[in-house]
């Protein structure tokens, strides 16, 4: 018996049991619920995608612990791609079969990297469902507006958690950035290389390609990413700005959190929100550093007048998030095959146990 609860963008839930019939939160602006009978249990992401929304994670519950809340659901992140369903937790197991393979080799500095690897992808996991969480959060504090309309901007107590939830995701993306970026120099840049200065950034790479280009899939895939306008960059981009200028929310226009709705069979309308992500976050850094910013006194310092008016074409906040962790999924994939040693699923035997240990 397993209860699946699908998160989906805008703060939306579907939940789904034993039965076909499947139930989502909220309910419809016209107060009708919205349910799907599922022609099969792994049907359920299909035939929600094929109402038009995303899913962006689901969280298993298989225990009685995990629904009441003694021990967390196991969560997540669905793959753009479609395949594998599950990218970037196969890629938690993988990195963590690494490490294993190579502490049986005694390579100790490739099992420190590879296990820091697998912790960073689970954290950033993590991050991406506390920010959808919160986002559900928002969702149900406009609810009690009634009648929800789309495309109103709005602040309240959890819009700035919501972008909070955002800046930790950054943060910890760009660490496991860092720590794919230290394998990949440690298995393929040392053994060519010996005398070569430890790399542990991206932006170390970056510095020895620019005399001495990648010719492998993985580091010609990496150094493509981060190239100006590719999704690595801005990534790093957006962690530059909240870590060393100004908060997202109000690094240029002051954001707002905004309703949306999401059209359903039936005319039916699902309510949802939006937390706008600021554009071109490098060109934001830039002008803040030089000043730039400050000069225009009535965007610098009039709160009121500084609100971004046209959010359609911005990023959402949930789902760039969720883009990004797919593609670090996909980067994580890729440097994984330049792995010396081949992952190794543990097996823990009598002898392998030490003292009084209790496995259940």
């Amino acid at each position: 018996m397993v209860l699946r609860e699908l998160h989906l963008q805008g703060g939306v839930r579907i939940l789904s049991g034993g039965e076909p019939k499947t139930t989502c939160r909220p309910t419809m602006v016209s107060d009708r619920g919205l349910v799907i009978t599922l022609k099969s249990f792994g049907s359920l992401y299909s035939e929600v995608k094929s109402l038009g929304l995303k899913v962006i994670g689901c969280d298993f519950y298989t225990t009685s612990d995990e629904v009441s809340g003694l021990n967390p659901p196991q969560w997540r992140s669905l793959n753009i791609a479609g395949h594998p369903l599950w990218l970037c937790n196969d890629q938690c197991n993988e990195w963590s079969f690494i490490a294993h393979s190579a502490f049986k080799q005694r390579s100790g500095l490739l099992c420190d990297i590879a296990s820091r690897i697998a912790h960073q992808l689970r954290a950033c996991e993590w991050r991406l469902r506390q920010l959808s969480e919160v986002y559900e959060q928002q969702l149900n504090s406009r609810l009690r507006e009634k009648p929800f309309l789309p495309d109103k901007q709005f602040l309240d107590g959890y819009t700035s958690l919501c972008y909070l939830a955002l800046q930790s995701f950054l943060v910890d993306a760009c660490v496991l950035r860092d720590y794919l970026s230290e394998f990949y120099s440690e298995v393929v840049i040392k053994p060519l290389d010996p005398d070569a200065p430890k790399i542990t950034t991206l932006s170390g790479l970056l510095k020895r390609w620019k005399r001495l280009p990648p010719t492998d899939p993985a580091g010609k895939e990496l150094r493509a990413s981060a190239e100006s306008g590719q999704w690595l960059f801005e990534l790093g981009a957006y962690r530059d700005l909240v870590v060393h200028v100004a908060p997202l929310a109000n690094a240029g226009r002051t954001l707002f959190a905004v309703t949306r709705t999401f059209e359903m069979p039936h005319g039916e309308l699902l309510p949802a929100i939006k937390l706008p992500l600021p554009g071109d976050p490098a060109q934001l850094t830039k002008e803040r550093v030089t000043g730039q910013y400050f000069q225009d006194s009535e965007l610098g310092f009039a709160r009121l007048k500084n609100i971004m008016e046209n959010t359609s074409d911005s990023w959402d906040s949930l789902e760039y998030a969720h883009v990004c962790m797919q593609q670090l999924g996909a980067i994580a994939n890729s440097v994984s095959r330049v792995s010396p040693v081949l992952p190794e699923i543990p097996l823990i035997t009598p002898n392998d146990v030490i003292g009084d240990i209790k496995f259940s």
